[in-house]
């Protein structure tokens, strides 16, 4: 079951059955009460709602696996703040790791809903459609054009975001910004869409990058491998709450105390060691800016921010010689303006500009407007930090991400 916004008893709901070899059989869009019957159930979580980041950690036991990858992410979840849920998946022999950002209201409210339908099985995994796109060397650009025209990048890392659909016009300003930002560009853009070969060729000839044509996107006819390799979302404060265990005997009672003693201390010790090595990991970092500085001539010490110290020298260069720094009013601005005219009119009440970076107050925006600017604002290269304020929103972007 698909679902893209959070679901309720009445609400239809795209579905798809499958046999035991994961064949799909049919697929359809109906209420839940109104769902075929199956042994079992997953819910794939819609793109719209998911964003997938890729760390790169050293060696970690699995339990202490997520909570390093989401520190390491800690600076990319800007939104609206205690929205978000992370979920990690295995790390891969390189140390790599996807951690996928979800929103966090969204996933519990698709796991309570077997509870509020009568006959509906308890999910068995909830997964995230961009999960179940290819990874490969080229970009997969992926259109559902029976989903509201909502449409992702998956990059070849694994990482993922959403972004708008392929249209008859230019690339949207979105992956233009990707395909400027991303390093190594890719040699291929697969399009998962219905787009005539000739804009596919302008786009081609637009950014030296191939765009190629494949089968518009269709989550539910993925092949059964691609949800068995996908993460489960049911991480954190969201896993299934643990299976009742039998009361032990009475002779067993104190071994079992000695062992979960010695557990709780090694647990203790394993999460003392890995936060001392971040720790450390941050300074020889913060040591790292201090030494650039010095080498280009800014005079730093210790409680000095050597990144921040380097970016104000460059905008003073760049003033010094007329030009426009990048955290300059105007630069930002031009990069937040695609994202910003596709406002709903009249939700942008007033922006200044300090410090280098811009506050915006916007008029009480419906979570779909909310998200889409998100999105977009992540997707230009400026992570907003977002926040309620009375009956609107304030966002602030800029400074340190620009």
């Amino acid at each position: 079951m698909w679902f893209d916004a959070p679901p309720t008893a009445t609400t239809g709901q795209p579905w798809a059955l499958y046999d035991a070899a994961g064949r799909l059989l049919r697929s359809g869009n109906d209420p839940p009460d109104r769902w075929p019957t199956a042994d079992a159930a997953e819910a794939v979580v819609g793109a719209a709602s998911v964003r997938i980041a890729v760390v790169v950690l050293p060696p970690l036991p699995a339990t202490r696996l997520r909570a390093a990858a989401s520190f390491a992410v800690e600076d990319q979840v800007a939104g609206v703040p205690g929205t978000q849920h992370l979920a990690v998946s295995g790390q891969a022999p390189d140390g790599s790791a996807r951690v996928l950002i979800v929103e966090h209201d969204l996933v519990r409210d698709v796991l309570a809903l077997p509870a509020a339908v009568a006959g509906l099985p308890t999910w068995g995994r909830v997964l995230a459609e961009p999960e179940l796109a290819p990874v490969d060397d080229a970009w997969h650009w992926c259109a559902d054009e029976a989903s509201d025209g909502r449409a992702f990048v998956r990059f070849a890392d694994g990482s993922a975001i959403a972004i708008a659909p392929p249209d008859a016009g230019a690339l949207p300003i979105e992956l233009q910004r990707l395909v400027e930002r991303r390093q190594p560009a890719p040699e291929s853009i697969a399009v998962h869409a219905s787009v005539p070969d000739a804009l596919l060729a302008q786009w081609s000839a637009a950014t030296g990058i191939r765009f190629v044509a494949r089968p518009a996107w269709r989550w539910a006819e993925r092949p059964p491998d691609a949800f068995l390799t996908a993460t489960d979302l049911r991480q954190g404060d969201l896993a299934p709450a643990a299976a009742a265990r039998a009361p032990a005997r009475s002779r067993l009672w104190r071994p079992a105390l000695a062992i979960g003693v010695a557990a709780l201390a090694l647990h203790v010790g394993a999460t003392i060691a890995e936060w001392a090595w971040l720790r450390i990991d941050a300074v020889r970092d913060a040591e790292a800016w201090r030494t650039l500085a010095t080498d280009a001539g800014v005079a730093v010490d210790e409680t000095t921010d050597a990144r921040a110290a380097l970016a104000r020298r460059f905008a003073e260069l760049r003033h010094a010689n007329g030009l426009a720094a990048p955290g300059d009013a105007l630069p930002l601005l031009a990069r937040a303006a695609p994202v910003l005219s596709r406002l709903p009119r009249g939700a942008l009440k007033s922006a200044s500009y300090a410090g280098g970076a811009w506050t915006v107050e916007l008029g009480g925006l419906e979570a779909e407007a909310l998200r889409d600017f998100d999105t977009g604002m992540k997707a230009a290269g400026l992570p907003a930090l977002i926040a309620r304020a009375g009956g609107g929103v304030r966002a602030r972007f800029g400074a340190a991400g620009s």
